[in-house]
């Protein structure tokens, strides 16, 4: 069994982390619910809530704010996701996938397991995709 990369529908807008801990909105464009990222992982409020309800392990969930510098408008619609599971492509066969887990190969790329993305089938996040293993990668 592998692990499923999770993705988004909606294109993700490119972010930049400053040293304040915003993240600055680099495209002129709608903010995905959910933004992966070298680093970080940016969710909608309301997904965060729910994988912490529902006792996701290893994750930690903080309040992120969202800068548009043309405009100086903060956002506060989203939440930063800190994976506390690490694998790199050569571990993928050899991953505890019991449980709900979210983890982060390469601190960069984002996998649930089979438990987990079922629940959020479930729960109609509709903007998430999945493709089992690596083959969501060209």
């Amino acid at each position: 069994m592998l692990p499923f990369f999770i993705d988004s529908r909606i294109s993700p807008v490119r972010l930049f982390e400053l040293d304040d801990g915003r993240f600055q909105l680099l495209d002129a464009a709608e903010v995905s619910p959910f933004l992966p990222g070298y680093g970080y992982l940016l969710v909608e409020k309301r997904l965060s809530e729910f994988l912490v309800e529902h006792g996701v392990e290893r994750i930690v969930c903080q309040d992120v704010v969202l800068f548009d510098r043309p405009s100086g408008k903060e956002f506060r619609s989203h939440a930063r996701i800190r994976v506390k599971q690490y694998f790199t492509p050569e571990q993928i066969n050899d991953l505890d996938l019991t449980g709900l887990r979210l983890l982060t190969m390469n601190d960069e790329y984002y996998f649930v397991t089979k438990e987990l993305k079922e629940l959020l089938e479930l729960a109609r996040f509709d903007y998430l995709r999945f493709s089992e293993g690596l083959d969501g990668f060209a």
